[in-house]
């Protein structure tokens, strides 16, 4: 089952294993509707975590290439920053940097949060009249709306019964 990143408009990011975007972007609605919001299928992911003598978790990073995937596609302009203030003079950590490297990174942080990329034709209108309806009501995805709306079609058809043949 392939894993969905997911690029919130604030800047943060989920990541969702889902057998289609469809089904991320229903399994996405838990945090919110993600319509729209730039949405990639992961080719290499993996964490690492630390068990604290809490009985934590904790995060400990990601694996080779999981932080390349994610930043390339989620954050192309503080990757580009991150890039240019650790360069190539050795420097390990963000305390290391001088001001001006981590004022960049900074403004690259801010910048991420402040991007927006909607794309508008992932923003389809239900089916129905009550999916319009429901979806103005609930926020909730044209994807999940047009489902419920069928599965209670469907179950309202089942249980009809209608009246004797017409003679």
């Amino acid at each position: 089952m392939p894993l969905f990143l997911c690029r919130w408009s604030n800047g943060d990011c989920s990541a969702v294993w889902a057998r289609t975007k469809e089904d991320a972007i229903m399994e996405l609605d838990q945090v919110a509707n993600a319509e729209g919001c730039p949405i990639t299928e992961l080719r290499t992911f993996q964490l690492h975590f630390a068990l604290t003598d809490r009985g934590e978790l904790v995060l400990e990073g990601f694996g080779e290439g999981t932080r390349e995937e994610i930043f390339s596609f989620a954050y192309p302009r503080l990757d580009k920053a991150l890039q240019d203030a650790y360069g190539e003079e050795g420097h390990d950590s963000y305390e290391s940097l001088p001001p001006s490297r981590r004022a960049a990174i900074a403004n690259a942080v801010e910048e991420e949060r402040g991007r927006t990329e909607f794309d508008e034709t992932q923003m389809t209108e239900p089916q129905t009249e009550l999916g319009r309806d429901v979806k103005n009501q609930t926020d909730m995805p044209t994807v999940l709306v047009d489902r419920l709306v069928r599965q209670v079609a469907r179950k309202k058809l089942k249980a009809f019964k209608g009246r004797a043949k017409p003679s």
